[in-house]
């Protein structure tokens, strides 16, 4: 699947990149898709204090239904796990002065959102429509997680759904890897794209880690992440049905039992379910 930004949406994602390059406060209207709370803290939280007409969608509930994740943390179920990771949230945009930023959670079970793109890209166009962004906040396509990729994957078909001449914006950000059997965080897979890097000072930085603090049931996660560093780009076009990478995908090493064709051809069913309403 190609995206065709439209001229204004190249420019909107040129300025904002340059406001995300600077301190100022930012009053345009954005949408931050992400997959679990605690993405938007790694991958824009020294931003997040900034934006002063955001929306931030999490499209999944972080708990996993194995339960594995719950047990491992103490709780006797999904739901009370899935409850405190939105606790650690709204903990999190406090301690990151960001608490106005507006949240809304989708609710697709952790690691299950490749499962129904197609209703996944809807659910976002209508917020698309609702909302009006100037520009949306997502993940790149990099194959670290099932979940990540599918909010690339919704982002970018959600836009397409859209007149051309009402597509926001699209800027990916970061967030894990495979490269040579090492897990790569924080950077981008190569791409000719301008990236944006921005380096936090001191006082962002400190308020950072006081939101990953917050994140209590991801302690063996964060530390993986430089947190100084936040990197922005024009999403590139992606073909959903060819691998982000060659080789083996980094999920497909977790044991979880997700292999990346299988997303592919998620992504491909989604696709033609899809159809007419994509405006290419």
């Amino acid at each position: 699947m190609n995206l065709t930004q439209p001229s204004a949406a190249l420019r909107s994602a040129g300025s904002l990149l340059t406001e995300l390059a600077g301190t100022s406060a930012i009053w345009r209207r954005l949408l931050l898709v992400v997959a679990h709370p605690d993405d938007e803290t790694i991958a824009m939280g020294g931003q997040l204090r900034r934006f002063r007409d955001a929306l931030l969608v999490h499209i999944t509930d972080g708990a996993p239904r194995d339960g594995e994740d719950a047990r491992r943390h103490g709780f006797a179920d999904c739901v009370g796990y899935a409850a405190a990771r939105r606790r650690e949230l709204a903990a999190a945009l406090i301690a990151g002065e960001a608490a106005t930023v507006r949240t809304v959670a989708i609710g697709i079970p952790d690691k299950q959102s490749f499962l129904d793109l197609a209703g996944l890209s809807r659910q976002l166009a209508d917020l698309l429509r609702r909302e009006q962004p100037v520009a949306v906040l997502t993940h790149a396509y990099e194959g670290g997680h099932p979940d990540h990729d599918a909010a690339a994957f919704a982002v970018q078909a959600a836009c397409l759904i859209m007149p051309p001449e009402d597509r926001p914006a699209i800027i990916e950000m970061p967030f894990y890897h495979a490269r040579d059997g090492k897990m790569i965080t924080g950077r981008f897979l190569p791409r000719a794209t301008e990236e944006i890097v921005v380096v936090l000072g001191e006082t962002d930085l400190r308020r950072k880690h006081l939101m990953a603090e917050c994140f209590d049931t991801q302690r063996e996660l964060l530390p993986l992440f430089d947190l100084s560093r936040e990197c922005f780009r024009l999403a590139p076009f992606y073909d959903f049905g060819e691998p982000p990478h060659s080789g083996t995908l980094l999920y497909e090493t977790f044991g979880w039992g997700i292999a990346g064709a299988d997303w592919r051809r998620h992504a491909v069913e989604a696709l033609d379910s899809l159809g007419a309403l994509l405006c290419r």
